[in-house]
């Protein structure tokens, strides 16, 4: 009897721990409480639905950030911060377990949990990095400006951020909280380059570029340079913490440059082609030594720093671009066209030494006017010079791009083929073939000029005119001591035609028309009652 007893109070207490296991299952503890919502008795999924129920509108709840005075509305998905719904459910004790203590907690335990709050750092700080671009300020760092012959600083100014700490704590408590606002402090933030660190640059270095001229030696050449010439070429660069001194090297180079025009400087000479007794020769490239920009800055800089303020430019060995190979590679062997003609008055010695000697590479064009620039010739010579070289280039073969004839025909050249320079006019032509082309002008006897161009020939060129429309000179009869008689010449148009035949086969032809005013013949008699 003992025995059953024993075993029937022991089937008692199993059943009623099992029913204890079931009654309590993966529940939260009866009387459980999260931020205030009783969650009690529900298995997880209904403890979150109930939690996510209670907490939504403290959940959602908008910040209102004041930052110095000025108020906004921040959501709290902004800021990074939401509830953990599930990890809030699972902190509050919803787990299943046959052990006593669980079973005995899921019906004593009622206690209270603060929700898990999770904070995404990332859009915290977009969010603070938005809110700097509104309220806050971006530290200026200070600066040194130079002008010609003077310099101005340009203060430091601290800047004005948010704390990402301080902000980021105050976002956290204002949460879920029945007062969600949130005051921000901007801290001041100091510039990299304050104004002890612009003192020392103007001492160590603006005070002394500005102080005196400075001379650069090339060789034995001396480049005298004001701070007003060099003065806006310099700069204060931040580099780390500090400033440092810079120079626009190319535009220093470009100005010593300038000032060198003209010195003995051993710089190196490409080759070239150029008549040596008579025929075309290549003239070999020499080398020779040139300056880099980033030198000139160098020396530059220690001319300002040192006592006497001068300093040498180093020399780099350098080579010329045009070297002898390519110069043979321009085929300028043999005459290609020559043209003689007489120039009336005027002396065109000069422009002659001008055009002289000039080489063209392929692709490469040649304009007198560009050539001679103001020393251009004007009237009879002028044109006279202009026929010869337009011609040159017609029996040559090149590519004529400016042209005009006279307003009527002189008949100093082949009809159309005489040019002007009147009234802006310009002969130019581009040297369109594969080989180089030599230009030699020079005077050839008393009077007369010839311009010969020089290459490989690839054509054999003829030209013929074809005259049209012709219009006759007419007469005019002059009385009076004061006339002087004149020869008419007829108008007309002329069709100049160029043949480019190669094998005595014909390949191509080019041809312009000109258009020729007439001009009257004058014939001078005496007034009635003289002889």
């Amino acid at each position: 009897m003992v025995l059953a007893l024993v075993l029937g109070l022991a089937l008692l207490a199993g059943g009623g721990y099992v029913a204890a296991y079931l009654a309590a299952g993966d529940k939260v503890p009866v009387g459980t409480k999260v931020a205030g919502i009783d969650i009690g008795g529900h298995d997880p999924s209904s403890a979150e639905r109930v939690l996510r129920d209670g907490l939504s509108s403290r959940a959602d709840s908008p910040f209102t950030v004041v930052i110095n005075g000025r108020s906004q509305q921040v959501r709290p998905s902004q800021v990074g911060l939401s509830v953990d719904y599930h990890a809030s459910v699972s902190k509050a004790g919803a787990r299943r377990s046959w052990r006593p203590s669980r079973l005995w907690s899921y019906f004593t335990d009622a206690s209270t949990y603060t929700p898990v709050v999770t904070l995404d750092q990332d859009r915290l700080a977009r969010l603070l990095r938005r809110l700097d671009v509104t309220d806050g300020r971006t530290p200026t760092d200070g600066s040194v400006v130079f002008r010609h012959q003077t310099f101005t600083i340009r203060p430091p100014r601290p800047g004005l951020t948010l704390d990402p700490r301080v902000a980021g704590t105050a976002f956290w408590n204002a949460y879920l909280s029945g007062d969600p606002s949130v005051q921000l402090r901007l801290t001041p933030v100091a510039p990299v380059i304050d104004t002890a660190t612009i003192d020392r640059f103007v001492k160590r270095f603006a005070n002394p570029a500005m102080a005196a001229p400075v001379e650069l030696r090339f060789g034995a050449t001396t480049v005298h340079l004001s701070p007003a010439a060099y003065g806006n070429l310099l700069a204060a660069r931040r580099v780390g913490d500090r400033l440092r001194p810079w120079v626009r090297a190319r535009a220093l180079g470009r100005l010593t440059d300038a000032q060198l025009v003209g010195a003995p400087l051993r710089r190196p000479q490409p080759a070239t082609v150029a008549l040596v007794d008579g025929r075309p020769q290549v003239v070999p490239a020499r080398p020779g030594i040139t300056y880099r920009p980033g030198d000139v800055a160098a020396a530059l800089m220690r001319a300002i720093g040192s006592r006497r303020r001068t300093a040498s430019v180093r020399p780099t060995p350098a080579t010329a671009s045009f070297t002898d190979a390519d110069a043979r590679r321009l085929g300028i062997r043999h005459q290609i066209s020559t043209f003689t003609v007489h120039v009336p008055h005027g002396s065109v010695a000069d422009a002659l030494a001008r055009i002289d000697g000039t080489v063209l590479k392929p692709g490469e064009s040649l304009s007198l006017r560009g050539l001679l620039g103001g020393s251009t010739p004007s009237g009879a010579s002028g044109n006279a010079l202009a026929t010869a070289l337009f011609n040159a280039a017609w029996l040559g073969g090149m590519q004529v791009t400016a042209h005009a004839t006279g307003p009527s025909y002189a008949g100093k050249a082949g009809s159309g083929r005489d040019a002007t320079l009147r009234a802006g006019q310009d002969v130019a032509f581009t040297d369109h073939g594969r080989y180089g082309v030599l230009v030699s002008a020079a005077a050839t006897h008393r009077h007369s000029v010839t311009v010969t161009l020089w290459s490989t020939p690839r054509w054999t060129i003829t030209s013929r005119s074809r005259r049209s429309n012709i219009v006759p000179a007419g007469r005019q009869v002059r009385h009076g001591s004061g006339c002087t008689p004149r020869e008419g010449r007829d108008g007309f148009d002329v069709t100049v035609t160029r043949t480019f035949a190669r094998g005595g086969s014909i390949d191509h032809r080019s041809s312009y028309t000109a258009t020729y005013a007439p001009v009257p013949r004058i014939v001078c008699r005496p007034r009635h009652g003289h002889h």
